[in-house]
């Protein structure tokens, strides 16, 4: 297989202007440039994986293992002490959003995890849903599978389009996309089915690092959100936001603490518009 016929080549994720017409920035690579559209300032890459490389030669698993290595021989202090205050943050601090934002505006019934690597969000659920996943590596989709069947739910080892065009219209109470929409080559395309999927009353649960933080202004191409070529999408509050509303979707939660610019992620929740 030639080169390519192994990448996607795109335009800009919210605008679909032409790549070419727009600035090309430090972050990216020679194999994977990233662009900032001129038109409306979207930053993405302009050139990603074909599905079937993240479902093998990319799966989250391999790639997730080597970020982790190469950060650590390049800042090895830096690390430690992210280690350690992670650590502190889970058993003191107790940051992780999506239980609570589950708990809090999910409704009983099906919840389908978008990119559900081995199920271990899935397997968390509470007794009240039943659990469902679309994940494109095979071995964890079929790890997950084992968890989730026993359940009543099922897993989908297909890439996050195909995997949901393939359910019913208004099937789950929740979607949740923790970490996943950087990764979608079709963004827009892949929310406009998540309104489509989910039922009047239920949400989305969507996390994705904050392009638009302080942060990333100071570590520059040394932020912990860039990750090539796996992160395609590099959403500001303001482009997730258009983005959502522009795909159907309404947001129900998304306040200065979902988006703050001293954080490296954001979370937003919203529901099907009316």
């Amino acid at each position: 297989m030639d080169v390519q016929s192994r990448v996607v080549e795109r335009t800009c994720p919210a605008c679909n202007s032409p790549a070419n017409q727009g600035k090309v920035l430090p972050y990216g690579s020679a194999e994977w440039p990233m662009r900032e559209c001129n038109s409306c300032g979207f930053v993405y890459l302009e050139r990603a994986p074909i599905y079937e490389r993240l479902s093998e030669e990319f799966a989250w698993e391999k790639t997730s293992q080597a970020e982790k290595t190469q950060r650590e021989e390049r800042e090895p202090v830096k690390q430690g002490l992210s280690r350690a205050f992670k650590t502190f943050r889970q058993k003191v601090i107790k940051r992780n959003k999506l239980p609570e934002l589950i708990e809090k505006y999910v409704p009983a019934g099906k919840v389908l995890d978008i990119g559900c690597a081995a199920g271990g969000i899935l397997g968390s659920l509470p007794a009240q849903y039943t659990p469902f996943g679309i994940e494109v590596s095979r071995q964890l989709a079929h790890e997950a599978g084992t968890l989730v069947r026993p359940r009543g739910g099922d897993i989908v080892h297909d890439n996050a389009l195909n995997g949901c065009t393939q359910l019913p219209s208004q099937m789950f109470t929740g979607v949740l996309m923790s970490a996943f929409l950087e990764h979608e080559v079709d963004p827009k395309n892949l929310l406009k089915q998540v309104a489509r999927v989910l039922k009047p009353e239920g949400v989305v649960i969507i996390k994705v690092p904050n392009y638009g933080s302080w942060n990333r202004s100071i570590r520059k191409e040394r932020w912990c959100g860039f990750r090539l070529p796996d992160h395609v999408n590099y959403f500001t509050p303001q482009s997730l936001l258009n983005m959502v509303i522009e795909q159907g979707l309404t947001p129900v939660q998304f306040g200065l603490a979902d988006r703050q610019p001293t954080s490296d992620n954001m979370w937003l929740v919203a529901k099907p518009a009316l």
